[in-house]
């Protein structure tokens, strides 16, 4: 038996200030992100409608340490709304935060390619180096997206994070997990990302922008509805251990994950490559990744072999491994480990 749920959201693309002045949020609010994520929005519309307050300690992987200080300012002042903005780190903040004020409006502002704001899942970096993966009971209620805010990213980020977004409709795409109307989004998001990316690259323009936010949409949609597998598996474990961020890690691990599964399961990722409309995906995905100049090895960044191999063990024991098209075990995980820490330096 097959049963596929599709969340229900509003999403909005315009000027964000436009967007926010309409949106009637109850007050109090909540705005978690960055420094540099709600330093990119001018916040007089939602501020001359509602009681605001700001939570600018956003960090990437989300450590534990700023889930609970941020949960303790929700907890104090019982937000009517919460309001995420930035890359997936503050998203997904927001989803953490969201367990501690039960009842509040979630809306998500998203200023990168990560698609995390069509989501239900999130990490949380623990003292231990690993991440504790959790969900939220439904998705953020409103996404937002304004193109201009894609202009405030420098390229390498920009790069990054719509690799991690084209990972997202890869991995959907040939996930266990069937939804038809995820795999349609997968193979919407995965055949027009590259191409935009590359374009992005060389000039960044509103009409750009905006396409490539409809990819990060229909990709984390996609992600949502069909689930994670092996890829993905990786880079949460690495991201734990190393805290590179979660996009130059997809830019690294994406083309070795890539070919495992091509060795492994070479009838469903012919499928995705036939979908999208690209003959070689790992080949892809090197492309992207050097266009933007993105690291090509954990030894690049100083990352020793041994830590790298302290991955194998979160990588095994997470349930996206179930996902995977085909099964993988130790030494396929391994194999992968030492393809994405390359030689050493």
């Amino acid at each position: 038996m097959i049963e596929m749920r599709t969340p229900a959201q509003r999403i909005r693309c315009g000027p964000i200030q436009e967007l926010l002045a309409d949106l009637g949020l109850p007050s109090p609010v909540l705005v978690l992100g960055s420094r540099r994520s709600i330093g990119a929005v001018d916040w007089d519309p939602l501020e001359r409608a509602a009681r605001v307050s700001f939570f600018a300690g956003s960090t990437p992987h989300n450590p534990q340490e700023a889930v609970d200080e941020a949960a303790g300012i929700a907890r104090a002042m019982e937000p009517a709304a919460i309001l995420a903005v930035g890359s997936a780190s503050a998203i997904d903040l927001g989803k953490a935060v969201a367990q501690h004020a039960a009842g509040a409006e979630l809306v998500a502002i998203p200023t990168t390619l990560g698609g995390a704001e069509m989501t239900r899942g999130y990490g949380v970096l623990q003292p231990t180096a690993q991440k504790a993966v959790a969900a939220m009971h439904g998705v953020y209620g409103t996404v937002c997206y304004d193109p201009e805010l894609l202009a405030t990213l420098p390229r390498a980020v920009l790069g990054s994070t719509g690799i991690n977004g084209w990972a997202h409709a890869v991995e959907a795409h040939y996930a266990r997990r069937v939804h038809w109307l995820g795999r349609a989004a997968a193979r919407r998001a995965g055949g027009r990302f590259p191409a935009l990316l590359l374009a992005a690259g060389e000039r960044r323009d509103a009409a750009v922008h905006a396409a490539l936010f409809e990819a990060a949409c229909l990709a984390g949609f996609a992600l949502n509805a069909c689930g994670m597998a092996l890829h993905h598996a990786t880079c949460h474990a690495l991201g734990g251990l190393t805290q590179i961020p979660h996009g130059v890690l997809n830019a690294m691990v994406l083309p070795h994950a890539l070919r495992l599964n091509a060795g492994i399961a070479p009838r469903q990722v012919a499928a995705v490559a036939e979908a999208f409309g690209i003959d070689d995906l790992a080949a892809e995905a090197e492309r992207l990744r050097d266009a933007f100049a993105l690291p090509r090895s954990l030894a690049e960044l100083g990352v020793t072999a041994e830590t790298a191999e302290r991955a194998a063990e979160p990588i095994l024991a997470s349930t996206l491994l179930r996902n995977n098209p085909e099964p993988v075990g130790r030494d396929e995980v391994s194999s992968l480990l030492r393809a994405v820490h390359g030689p050493a330096a």
